[in-house]
């Protein structure tokens, strides 16, 4: 996403990365993320749940929430939603973009 970072701001698009993890945990990720999104911690899964798209599958041993990309809206409509199927199906900047360009028909 992040060399894609150009073609969302032409569209006036914020994109925030949700984590699902503490916030030390979140830093820690940020950190070695070179982003220039701002990430949030939600280690209840609050946003997902929010929009209807929380949802968790096994991993090894452990519970873990799965990867989701949306759209939301001005007006805090969600309008797209791609729910991961396993833990690295995170949709792509093409699908969001097309999403993003979709609002505007």
């Amino acid at each position: 996403m992040a060399s894609r970072a150009a073609e969302f701001q032409q569209r006036h698009v914020q994109l925030l990365i949700v984590v699902a993890q503490e916030p030390f945990r979140a830093a820690a990720w940020a950190a070695k993320l070179d982003t220039p999104y701002p990430i949030l911690a939600d280690p209840l899964a609050w946003v997902c749940a929010t929009y209807g798209v929380a949802q968790q599958l096994m991993v090894h041993d452990e519970w873990v929430n799965v990867p989701a990309a949306f759209v939301i809206d001005g007006n805090g409509i969600l309008r797209y939603a791609h729910v991961g199927v396993a833990f690295n199906d995170r949709g792509t900047p093409d699908e969001l973009l097309a999403a993003v360009d979709a609002l505007g028909e």
